[in-house]
């Protein structure tokens, strides 16, 4: 069974699906209103994900823009998700689930025990990470990863805030030459304004994020309150309640203080790609 959607994120989706469509067909909010039967702060306010629109208004838009008539099956369910009652529960995501969800944030702070975040993979690390599966599935997850990261090369980027356990970067999940370059890789990520990286050296002993790793998600402003995420049995990542969003929100603080400065983060991957070059 697929997991329920978040109804304020789909809001997010389809605004943005709607207004692309829009754009496409050469429309203005002006010229489409009037045709909908609704003001043109409305149209704005859904575009922008901030309102509901009944699915059989979005079929009508839809038909206007000239939407082929598959994608208009997939916004209009869209539409039906965004307008379900949010209960609040804890929710599954599945892994091809996930990334719809943080292409809609603005910001990502996170923290990662076991590997390399994913936003900041190689093609070459990332490839090593999927071994099950056939050459198709294999192939389609690493397009999906490797699309996560242009966010961070966009004209309007991803914020985004990591911190990593050194053991992380140092697995041996691939070959020596493939680590070395993940790891310069990462250094000139760091170098990006937008971009933030912490390592927890191995000197640290236990410490907030031995647990597992987890990911905070930042909408943009009167859309959705920050969503925390952890990992989660199964190829899953479980959506928790507001509450634990908190405490996310002070272990990552947490970390943020016992790791090393972002000046002494790079320096120590640049050592570790120089020993595993060596």
């Amino acid at each position: 069974m697929a997991p329920r959607s978040i109804p304020a994120i789909r809001r997010l989706q389809l605004g943005r699906a709607l207004r692309e469509w829009r754009n496409t067909a050469g429309l203005t909010i002006d010229q489409c209103a009037g045709d909908f039967d609704m003001s043109r702060s409305t149209l704005a306010r859904i575009e922008k994900g901030q309102n509901t629109v009944h699915p059989m208004v979005v079929r009508g838009m839809l038909e206007l823009y000239g939407v082929p008539e598959e994608e208009r099956a997939i916004l209009v369910e869209v539409a039906r998700e965004a307008v379900r009652r949010n209960r609040n529960l804890i929710e599954g995501v599945s892994a091809d689930s996930y990334p719809a969800l943080e292409s809609e944030a603005v910001a990502v702070r996170n923290f990662e025990l076991a590997l390399v975040p994913g936003l900041l993979q190689t093609e070459d690390y990332a490839r090593a990470l999927f071994v099950v599966g056939d050459t198709r599935e294999r192939n389609r997850n690493l397009r999906i990863r490797m699309s996560r990261g242009q966010r961070l090369s966009e004209e309007e980027p991803l914020r985004l805030h990591t911190i990593a356990d050194e053991l992380a970067l140092t697995r041996p999940v691939a070959k020596p030459a493939v680590l070395a370059a993940q790891l310069r890789r990462l250094g000139e990520l760091a170098e990006l304004p937008h971009v933030t990286l912490q390592i927890v050296p191995a000197t640290v002993g236990m410490h907030p994020g031995i647990t597992g790793a987890f990911n905070i998600l930042t909408f943009p402003k009167d859309t959705v309150g920050d969503l925390g995420y952890v990992d989660h049995a199964g190829g899953h990542l479980q959506l928790v309640k507001k509450v634990q969003v908190d405490e996310l929100e002070v272990k990552f603080n947490q970390l943020a203080r016992i790791a090393l400065g972002e000046r002494e983060s790079r320096d120590l991957t640049a050592r570790l790609a120089r020993e595993l070059s060596s």
